[in-house]
Formats: structure tokens, C-alpha cells, sequence
């Protein structure tokens, strides 16, 4: 059985690779030791082989195809190797697998890429741990005992729709220069001490009108509307919120998945009509897509093929309400006509609410000539 290391969410999964035959024999240990795990050897190195390893001929070719294929790579190799075989494969630190090098010795497991966001620091403690050896960090949130963003965002739940300003946020961390954050749930609450630079706006902002398509504030308004002493369009921040940020404000955008969409339609609705409905309402009321934890519906739409790609389209899974669980549910606008065909007030409305977790409607029902759609956002603490 596979030693799991504890707390520690490796990324999964894992591919160890080897050039000579005393890095082969530490890709076979690290194998029967960590989970999801596979080793590459050169093919020459039959006895591995015949272990369960999988050879390989050209390096370069097999690091093109575990790039797709794996969410972590552990190169028991020169770090030079490396980083000549990776560098045309990089695209981002949200999309790139985590990689952790170690030398042949199990000395050290350097981890190279995606330390935070990908796991590639986790994974290099891991391998230390099991070799023996020493793993070497290097990121500065690390070294210098202050949170990173990636791994604020991911201990917190919440999905890095953007992060074009990661860097720019993280170095003022590092450094202690100022920047905001803007988190009216209180996401981040918990990290209020450990970055003082910043300035917490959430307090100072009003919430948006809920119920209103209008945005909470103009881009034009600034700082100064905020009362917090800092031009939100010339420093960067955090905008922690499912509400669409203004687009003068440089920041890490950072969604919680706090949103479930009620969905009615008519019979055999494709699912574009369907997916198009959604996002119109989304865009009108500045609500992001990424921010969508579910979508939900009566049973008797079950089989609606529109709705469920719908569902596959914006990434999130569907449930279908019986009609006697909708019935129980209260909603401000009930429709005798539902009622009369499908024998139940409300759809979207309903369907929305029961999906939330101690939720509230934040938009009513808006209707196409086809389909319904309503918005109901999780309560504070879900």
C-alpha cells in the first residue's frame, strides 16, 4: 500500500523520471511510496522495467507527453535538464503541473514550478520526507512566513478566475507596501493579521443593492467614494466576490463558488438558448459565471438534454427538486400557470432556493420566451 503523506494534498497524478540507474532506483522507491504515482526509466533499464516502470527512449518527447498527462513531475535529474526540457511547455502558473527535482542522491528535492498553486512545494517535502533528504523552497511567501495568494485562494474555496496581478499583489505582501482587499463575506478574514499592508475596504464599501441590475459602485467614483484613503484604479488588490469587478481595478480576482441557479424551461430548449439566458442574467446584474457552485430544477425536467449540457457548458453540476420538496418552498413570485401544468408554483425561483445553503433569492425571476432563470446566493458562514 502507498504511503500517503499526511495533510499534505499532493496533486495528483504524479510522473518520476530518471536518466541514470541510481536516479531509476529512487523512482521506483518514490513509486511504491506515493499515490497515483508512475516512474518513466530509459529503456535500457530492463530490471525497472520489469518492475512495473515504464521506459522511455527521448526525454524530450516524454516530457511534451506527461505535460498533459500528470499534475505533478518529479525529475531525478540535473535541474539544467530541466529546465532545457520544460521551458517550451510552460503556459502559466494555472494551468502547469507542478515540478520538483531531485538529485539522483535524494539530497535534495527542489521544488522549480508551481509551488503554490500546483502543489510542486508540498510534493518536494513529501519526497524529502521519504528519501531522507532536504527539500528547498524558494518561494518568498514561504521563506519569508507571509501567505501567498494561490494558497490563500485554495485554503478559502475560492477559484482564481484572474490572475494577471498575482505577482504585483505578492510582492506587496513580501514587502509590506500597500494594497487592498475588497472581500465583503469575510472570506479572507482569517488572514487580516498576517497582511498588515493592507487595506480592507469591505467594511468601507456598502453592500450592492441585491435586488438592483445597477453595479455597487461607478469605476469613475474611485477611491475616494470609499473613504479608505487609496485609489483603487492605480494600486492593486484582492476582489474577493462573486460580483463582477469594475475593470479600472487592477486585482487578483478571486470567486466564491456561493451561487446556485434555478433553471426552468420549455420542453426540448436547446442548450445554448439555455446557457445564453443564464449568462444575459448574470451580465445584467454583474454576477460572474465562475461564481455558479450549482444549478438546479424540478424532476420533471430531468430529462432534458438541453439542461444537462447546459450544466456541463458552465461547469457545474444539476439537481432536479421533486415537485412535492418545490411546493414547500415560499418564493415572490408564483405563477398559477406553472401550477397548472407541472403542478407546482415556482421553478426557478424554488429550485434556486432549495440549492442554496441558507440562501437567499439575490435575483428574481427574469424570463425568455423559453426558459426562466433566478439567482439565490449561499448564507454567510456556508
Amino acid at each position: 500500500m502507498a504511503f500517503v503523506p499526511p495533510d499534505r494534498n499532493l496533486p495528483q497524478p504524479i510522473a518520476v523520471v530518471s536518466v541514470t540507474r541510481q536516479g531509476t532506483v529512487l523512482a521506483l522507491r518514490l513509486t511504491a511510496e506515493l499515490p497515483d504515482c508512475s516512474a518513466y526509466v530509459p529503456a535500457r533499464h530492463a530490471f525497472a522495467v520489469a518492475m512495473g516502470a515504464k521506459p522511455y527512449d527521448r526525454l524530450r518527447d516524454l516530457f511534451a507527453r506527461l505535460w498533459g498527462e500528470n499534475r505533478a513531475l518529479v525529475c531525478i535529474m540535473a535541474a539544467g535538464i530541466v529546465v532545457r526540457c520544460i521551458a517550451p511547455l510552460i503556459r502559466s502558473k494555472t494551468r502547469d503541473p507542478a515540478v520538483v527535482v531531485v538529485d539522483e542522491r535524494g539530497r535534495y528535492a527542489v521544488s522549480m514550478l508551481s509551488g503554490h498553486m500546483g502543489g510542486a512545494n508540498r510534493l518536494a517535502e513529501a519526497v524529502a520526507d521519504l528519501l531522507g533528504g532536504l527539500a528547498v523552497i524558494t518561494t518568498g511567501s514561504d521563506v519569508s512566513r507571509k501567505p501567498a495568494v494561490d494558497t490563500m485562494a485554495v485554503k478559502a474555496g475560492l477559484v482564481m478566475e484572474d490572475m494577471t496581478w498575482a505577482a504585483r499583489v505578492t510582492t506587496a505582501v513580501l514587502d509590506d507596501e500597500p494594497f487592498w482587499v475588497y472581500d465583503p463575506d469575510g472570506r479572507l478574514a482569517g488572514y487580516r493579521e498576517s497582511l498588515g499592508s493592507a487595506v480592507w475596504i469591505a467594511d468601507a464599501v456598502p453592500h450592492p443593492d441585491e435586488d438592483s441590475p445597477q453595479p455597487a459602485k461607478e469605476d469613475v467614483l474611485g477611491a475616494a467614494a470609499y473613504g479608505v484613503g487609496m485609489d483603487l484604479r492605480t494600486v492593486p488588490g484582492l476582489w474577493v466576490s462573486e460580483r463582477i469587478k469594475p475593470e479600472s481595478y487592477p486585482a487578483v480576482v478571486l470567486r466564491p463558488r456561493c451561487l446556485s441557479v434555478g433553471i426552468g424551461c420549455n420542453r426540448k430548449t436547446p442548450a445554448s438558448e439555455i446557457v445564453q439566458a443564464v449568462l444575459d442574467v448574470f451580465s445584467r446584474y454583474r454576477l460572474a459565471p465562475k461564481a455558479i457552485r450549482t444549478l438546479a430544477s424540478v424532476d420533471v425536467k430531468e430529462d432534458e438534454a438541453g439542461l444537462r449540457e447546459a450544466a456541463r457548458w458552465l461547469e457545474a453540476p444539476i439537481f432536479f427538486f421533486s415537485r412535492e420538496t418545490l411546493r414547500e418552498q415560499r418564493v415572490p413570485n408564483p405563477s398559477p400557470v406553472v401550477h397548472r401544468y407541472i403542478g407546482v408554483s415556482s421553478v426557478c425561483e424554488a429550485a434556486a432556493l432549495m440549492a442554496a445553503r441558507n440562501g437567499r433569492l439575490i435575483v428574481e425571476k427574469q424570463k425568455t420566451p423559453n426558459v426562466t432563470v433566478a439567482v439565490a446566493k449561499d448564507g454567510s458562514g456556508s
